[in-house]
């Protein structure tokens, strides 16, 4: 048997590397029996939830798998070929869209012949499940919200031509990305607010901080001059793994009432939802009131009440371009492609109208307002 490495001090990651050196020697092979979790801690003199996460991180991985009244089994082998199967990672807040992304990433992957494995992970757990498809050099593609975190960036850093980062733009960083095109959609979704006559234009988002939220706001304050009053921008403060509608709901029923704002943005559908539900206790009832927009274009928001007018940001078509450009850059990996943008695309339903302000001038001048 082999000895653990002890370059790491975190003990998990000691498990980790002696089990990913054990299959890569041959010691386990693909159909064996692994030792029981309790036989290793011993061997190893770890505990068994030492044994038990490192076991976790290779079952997310694909490289093992538990069979229930059975035991743990190697089910890949770590010099054979691996391009029919794609990994795709999200993070472990299980939301309209990361649901339908999963439904899209399968349909893509039966259409190119390849299985989609799919993983959930938390900060920490993404880490160790990104060192374990670098160890088996397993391509993937990772859903780039607020999980990814510095150590992940860099360990995607150590073989970026396996990876493909969606809806977060690392290209900066030699990681390969696709994103949706944030500074046009944002000016579409201004321009038709614009042309319903809105001149007061708030706008709500999770304050997570994300890059790409981070460019959203900066678009809507770059197109709208009211967006230097502070009372416009919405502040939701959703911490990181939590849903968005409670918090939008609990932020619009204190900011909208001395906003001023005849018109809302909300930067996902989530948030959307709970902005309806503040708006309706606060007697401003959608459209009529107040016309309210959203991006993501999900289930919620295309049956919220009144259905969203949405900005779409062509979720299949991210998938299409990501596992495109992971095989682009496997075949190509001396020369890395880094960054694919997809262009969104504005939906109408029933939750804008003209603005009643702008009307009532419009009749006292005679004269419609411009845009």
């Amino acid at each position: 048997m082999i000895q653990p490495t002890m370059k790491n001090p975190l003990k998990h990651r000691q498990v980790f590397d002696y089990l990913c050196e054990a299959i890569e020697a041959g010691i386990f092979v693909p159909g064996r029996r692994l030792p029981s979790e309790r036989m290793l801690a011993e061997e190893l003199e770890v505990n068994v939830a030492t044994v038990r996460r490192a076991f976790r991180d290779l079952i997310a991985g694909g490289v093992v798998e538990k069979r229930v009244g059975d035991g743990t089994y190697i089910c890949v082998r770590p010099k054979g070929p691996r391009e029919n199967i794609i990994n795709f990672i999200l993070s472990n807040y299980e939301g309209d869209v990361q649901r339908e992304l999963v439904k899209l990433a399968v349909e893509e992957g039966k259409r190119l012949g390849v299985g989609c494995r799919i993983s959930y992970a938390g900060s920490a757990d993404l880490v160790m499940q990104i060192r374990t498809f670098l160890r088996f050099r397993q391509p993937t593609v990772i859903l780039g919200d607020s999980s990814i975190g510095e150590e992940a960036i860099r360990e995607i850093g150590r073989a970026p031509g396996l990876f493909v980062v969606i809806a977060n733009r690392l290209d900066h960083l030699g990681i390969p990305s696709v994103i949706g095109n944030d500074y046009a959609g944002i000016n579409i979704l201004v321009h038709r607010l614009r042309e319903l006559g809105h001149r007061s234009i708030a706008l709500l988002h999770n304050n997570s901080g994300h890059p790409i939220e981070n460019t959203q706001i900066a678009v809507w304050k770059s197109c709208c001059p009211e967006a230097a009053r502070p009372e416009l921008e919405f502040r939701a403060n959703v911490p990181s793994g939590e849903h968005p509608a409670e918090y939008a709901y609990e932020k619009v029923l204190r900011s909208l009432p001395g906003s001023g704002a005849t018109a809302l943005i909300a930067l996902n559908d989530e948030l959307a939802v709970g902005a309806l539900s503040a708006a309706a206790e606060l007697g401003r009832p959608v459209p009529a009131s107040l016309s309210v927009v959203s991006i993501g274009d999900s289930v919620l928001g295309r049956f919220a009440t009144p259905p969203l007018t949405e900005l779409n940001p062509n979720l299949p078509e991210h998938l299409r371009q990501a596992f495109s450009l992971l095989r682009r850059n496997q075949e190509l990996s001396y020369k890395l492609e880094l960054l694919r943008i997809v262009e969104p695309e504005l939906v109408e339903r029933r939750s804008t109208a003209p603005c009643v302000v702008a009307e009532r001038m419009e009749r006292i001048t005679d004269t419609p307002l411009q845009s």
